[in-house]
C-alpha cells in the first residue's frame, strides 16, 4: 500500500510542532523564576575584614624633658604612614630677688622654645614601634638684672639640633592612647655637661617622655 505525498508531508510536520513543544516544556516558560542560589551552609564564615595598618594620622602629646628642654606641648601630623613632622611649644620663665643692708637686687629669665622635629617609624609591629627622629629648635632666651641701682637686661634666639631613638606605643586604624619615651641629644651653642663649656658648640645627653592622643 502506497502513502500518498500529502500524507506523509502532514505526518512530518505534526512530528516537528509535537518534539518542538516537548523542548519547550522541558525547558520551562519564558519568564519563569529562577531557583534561587544556593546559601552558604551555617559553618561557612565571612571572610574577615582585611586591616589596613595605618598609624593615626594626628597627635597631640605632652612631652617631658626632650626638645623643649625642661616640656614641650606638641602637634604631629604623618605625612605618611611611616613618616611624621610635630611642631611643638615651650614656655619657662624663673625669677628671683634678695635684699640685705637696705639693698636689694633682682634677676629674672624667660625661655620660649619652638620644637620641629621629624619622626620616622617604619620599623613597627602594629601599635609599637621603634621612632628615629632629628630636627631643630628655635629657643628664645631675655633675661633682665638690677643691683645696687644698675639695671641690665638682653634677648636672643639660639637654634640646637635634636637627634632622638626611642620606643613609641602608637594607635593603628584608630584613635587611641600614644606614649614615648627614649634618649635625645641636643647640640648647639653653650650646650654641654661640662661647666667649662662656656658659649662653644657642645653636645648634651638627654632624653624625652611624652603621654597623649593620637586619632
Amino acid at each position: 500500500m502506497r502513502t500518498s505525498p500529502k500524507l506523509a508531508s502532514f505526518a512530518f510536520t505534526f512530528a516537528l510542532v509535537i518534539g518542538a513543544g516537548g523542548s519547550a516544556f522541558a525547558q520551562g516558560e519564558p519568564g519563569e523564576p529562577k531557583a534561587a542560589p544556593a546559601k552558604p551552609t551555617p559553618n561557612e564564615k565571612p571572610a574577615p575584614a582585611e586591616s589596613t595598618d595605618h598609624p593615626a594620622p594626628n597627635s597631640i602629646y605632652l612631652e617631658g624633658l626632650g626638645a623643649g628642654l625642661a616640656y614641650s606641648l606638641n602637634y604631629e601630623r604623618r605625612v605618611i604612614d611611616d613618616l611624621g613632622v610635630r611642631v611643638g611649644f615651650s614656655y619657662l620663665s624663673v625669677s628671683s630677688g634678695a635684699s640685705a643692708g637696705g639693698a636689694s637686687s633682682s634677676a629674672s629669665s624667660t625661655l620660649i622654645g619652638i620644637p620641629i622635629t621629624a619622626s620616622y617609624l617604619g620599623v613597627r609591629s602594629g601599635k609599637h614601634a621603634l621612632e628615629l627622629g632629628a630636627g631643630a629648635t628655635l629657643e628664645y632666651a631675655s633675661a633682665a638684672a638690677s643691683s645696687f641701682g644698675s639695671n641690665a637686661s638682653g634677648s636672643g634666639i639660639s637654634p640646637y639640633g635634636v637627634a632622638m631613638v626611642g620606643y613609641r606605643l602608637h594607635p593603628v586604624d584608630h584613635a587611641g592612647f600614644q606614649f614615648r619615651i627614649g634618649a635625645m641629644a641636643l647640640a648647639g651653642n653653650g650646650l654641654s655637661l661640662s661647666k667649662n663649656a662656656g658659649s662653644s658648640f657642645g653636645v648634651l645627653p638627654w632624653g624625652y617622655i611624652s603621654f597623649g592622643a593620637s586619632f
